[in-house]
């Protein structure tokens, strides 16, 4: 009995060690699967952050997008030379655009349609193959500060292009301003100016003294009537008729062309815009006029005494 006992006891604990070793190998395969799944998620983790270095990326894009719309030389419309740049923007960094040129005194003019370009630390760049005169190069456009300049590098002008004309050069430009009715950034001149300020401004008018057909006749006038030299001539009234009363007699020795421009000096004065385009080249050449009213916002009741007077005299001899 005590040996059958003593076997059962033998038998019984061998039992409990071999469910002792099960259970710490059960144990073992299970903290090994979570330290499994552990790795797993660890990796599956790492998948949102590439994703918010991936969403970090796009909101680092600057937008250019204020820039959209018209840009000019000075800021003013394009009347008769100039620069005319046009772009829009897409996705905040994706330029399309066109850019125009044009040159009153040769009748010329240039464009460089479908421009397109991604818009990379405020640069971009976009080459073309034609620019109207089958001129090719590469435009450097670099937005700043508010403002846009357009370089043109590696320019090559056609064999077939005899004029020299084309978009090539530097061009800076300011935001379009279409009220402005003073396109050419012109200023009036006064007494304390110095000769290199008349220079500068006498030269900024020059495509208006060209494009004026009767200007060679003013001139003559101005220096062998008024002994004006030089200068002088571009920045003399014809008569003060804002200061002083005049009769028909006075003007009996002036051809009509003088008559016809004292009279509209007269408006001038007030910076009057002509729609003539003979007299409005003509007083855009003279510097102390400024434009400034366009004629269905202009009021005459800015005329003086003397002005109202002179102006029925002139207006009566002009019709003659």
């Amino acid at each position: 009995m005590k040996i059958k006992s003593l076997k059962s006891v033998v038998l019984m604990l061998s039992l409990l060690a071999i469910m002792g070793l099960a259970g710490c190998t059960k144990k073992e395969d299970v903290n090994n699967q979570n330290k499994g799944e552990n790795i797993v998620q660890e990796d599956e983790y790492e998948e949102p952050q590439d994703n918010q270095e991936e969403a970090a990326d796009v909101e680092s894009i600057e937008d250019y997008s204020s820039y959209e719309g018209k840009w000019t030389l000075d800021g003013a419309p394009v009347i008769d030379s100039g620069a005319l740049l046009t772009i829009t923007i897409k996705n905040g960094n994706e330029l399309e655009g066109d850019l125009f040129t044009c040159q009153n005194i040769s009748d010329r003019e240039a464009e460089i349609e479908n421009i397109s370009g991604t818009i990379v630390d405020g640069e971009c760049s976009y080459y073309f193959t034609d620019d109207g005169w089958e001129g090719s190069g590469t435009l450097l456009i670099h937005l700043d500060n508010d403002k846009i300049s357009v370089e043109v590098i590696d320019y090559v002008m056609a064999d077939t292009n005899l004029t020299g004309y084309g978009i090539s050069g530097t061009y800076n430009f300011v935001r379009l301003d279409e009220a402005n009715n003073n396109p050419y950034n012109l200023k009036k001149y006064n007494n304390d100016w110095s000769y290199e300020q008349i220079q500068e401004e006498i030269d900024k008018r020059q495509q208006f003294r060209d494009g004026c057909f009767f200007y060679k006749e003013f001139t003559d006038y101005m220096e062998t009537k008024r002994n004006c030299v030089d200068y002088e001539v571009a920045c003399s009234y014809l008569y003060d008729t804002d200061k002083q009363y005049y009769t028909a007699d006075d003007f009996s020795g002036d051809s009509w062309l003088i008559i016809h421009l004292a009279k509209n000096e007269i408006y001038a004065r007030h910076g009057y815009i002509f729609t003539d385009p003979d007299v409005y080249d003509f007083f855009m050449s003279q510097l102390w006029y400024i434009p400034e009213v366009k004629p269905e916002d202009f009021d005459d009741s800015v005329f003086n005494e003397y002005e109202k007077a002179n102006l029925q005299i002139l207006s009566r001899l002009d019709d003659i």
